[in-house]
């Protein structure tokens, strides 16, 4: 299949983009008409989500699947536009949301659930409905980790300090995790198999202690926590919203209904002797 990858040079539309790639795809780019530097696999086409004009231009004929994998860009309007422009070209959507739109959770939350979005997450309820009532596929991945990047690469303390490691918040929450190329080849099992309208929980490990995980990543083993208002500070408050959340999510049904087996090291073990490790 022809598959048009919004957020190509992103962390995981790059991830992706390999693997659809590996899976004999072909793969087509769509980026800014400036996008900053990457290396690219296929043909790269320009586009911007606030233009939505260019969105539905680059949807061609000879494109089967969408993914969108680019981060939405605050604003409703300009993001429900976009996902308008992107299905109007006939292709099948895939969009790549995430499980922040559940809200706390203290028991694993299916696709079933109800969704109770953080402020950070706060319309993306609706745009997956858009994308679902259209025949599109929703991908909920939980916190995207690996290749030394991602949300784990925040948990060292700012400046190092005395070797210690934070977590936003307190009591230290856990974590829904996914690695990144284990949501890629998901995302690749998604396009090639999910049948239109259906919703996914990209997610490997249900439940993993962030103190754990800061722990494992100090030099000295210590894990402690760094308070909200201190971390709205330096990360903005919805985002430090968004570390300290803690959930419990269930990605049983991608493994029952797409066949996905999640195979890459846990965060912890990824953070302690990964590629987190040989980043320090």
């Amino acid at each position: 299949m022809k598959v048009l990858v919004l957020g190509a040079t992103g962390y995981i539309g790059s991830a992706l983009a390999e693997r659809l790639s590996e899976h004999g795809h072909d793969v087509v780019a769509l980026v800014r008409p400036k996008p900053r530097e990457a290396a690219l696999p296929g043909e790269v086409r320009h586009g911007d989500l606030h233009e939505p004009e260019t969105l539905a231009k680059a949807v061609t004929s000879d494109i089967d699947v969408v993914v969108h994998a680019a981060n939405p860009v605050g604003d409703e309007a300009v993001d429900v536009a976009a996902i308008e422009a992107l299905a109007g070209g006939g292709a099948r959507l895939v969009y790549i949301s995430g499980v922040w739109v559940l809200g706390a959770t203290t028991e694993a939350a299916d696709e079933n659930a109800p969704v109770d979005p953080i402020a950070l997450s706060g319309y993306r309820p609706r745009v997956e409905r858009l994308v679902l009532d259209g025949g599109g596929v929703v991908v909920r991945p939980g916190v995207v980790y690996g290749r030394g990047a991602g949300i784990p690469a925040l948990l060292a303390a700012p400046g190092g300090e005395d070797g210690r490691y934070v977590h936003a918040g307190g009591p230290a929450p856990t974590w829904s995790t996914v690695h990144v190329d284990d949501l890629a080849d998901l995302i690749v099992l998604a396009i090639e198999k999910a049948a239109p309208g259906s919703l996914f929980h990209a997610v490997a490990e249900e439940a993993v202690s962030v103190a754990d995980a800061a722990a494992a990543a100090g030099r000295s083993g210590k894990a402690v926590p760094w308070p909200i208002d201190e971390a709205s500070e330096v990360l903005g408050r919805p985002f430090a919203e968004g570390l300290a959340l803690s959930q419990v999510v269930s990605g049983d049904l991608a493994r029952k209904d797409l066949g996905w087996s999640p195979s890459r090291p846990g965060l912890v073990d990824e953070v302690r002797s990964g590629s987190y490790a040989t980043r320090a």
